[in-house]
């Protein structure tokens, strides 16, 4: 026999795509310069355009700083932790869509379906994360549980 590790229990983390991140952060800072476009602030700016302004670039480095070393999706022997946790003994059921995963799980007796968006990750993480939940979770339905 080997002690070697299952692979399957070993965690699986991932992380929010950088790319995106810095695209959000960049959206959220430059907002105000909407409100001149449209006209709604006068042009040169003043103290109160200048206060948004680093308002605004302060919420997008946090934004930044708190999503960048977190984890979005950790997958490991117990289940699935995405915001919310998901045991691996509730989870009957992956089925990959675009962007997105949709868990057939066991809630209150009944099986009823989560989506979980993918929206955060790069294209390669989407793929693997669909290609290992799929993998992962493939059990028969109950047939006594109603959707």
């Amino acid at each position: 026999m080997s002690d070697a590790p299952d692979p399957a229990d070993e965690p699986q983390v991932f992380y929010s795509s950088k790319p995106r991140l810095i695209h959000m952060a960049f959206n959220i800072a430059i907002a105000p310069v909407l409100l001149y476009l449209l006209g709604a602030w006068p042009w040169p700016p003043v103290l109160p355009h200048y206060i948004v302004f680093t308002i605004t670039t302060l919420m997008a480095l946090r934004f930044t700083r708190k999503r960048w070393s977190a984890p979005r999706l950790v997958v490991d022997a117990s289940g699935l932790s995405c915001g919310k946790f998901y045991a691996a003994d509730d989870i009957y059921r992956v089925e990959p869509s675009m962007r997105a995963v949709s868990l057939k799980l066991l809630e209150d007796g009944k099986v009823k379906t989560r989506v979980i968006s993918l929206g955060w990750a790069s294209r390669e993480d989407c793929q693997t994360i669909q290609h290992l939940l799929a993998q992962r979770f493939q059990r028969e339905l109950p047939d006594d549980s109603q959707s």
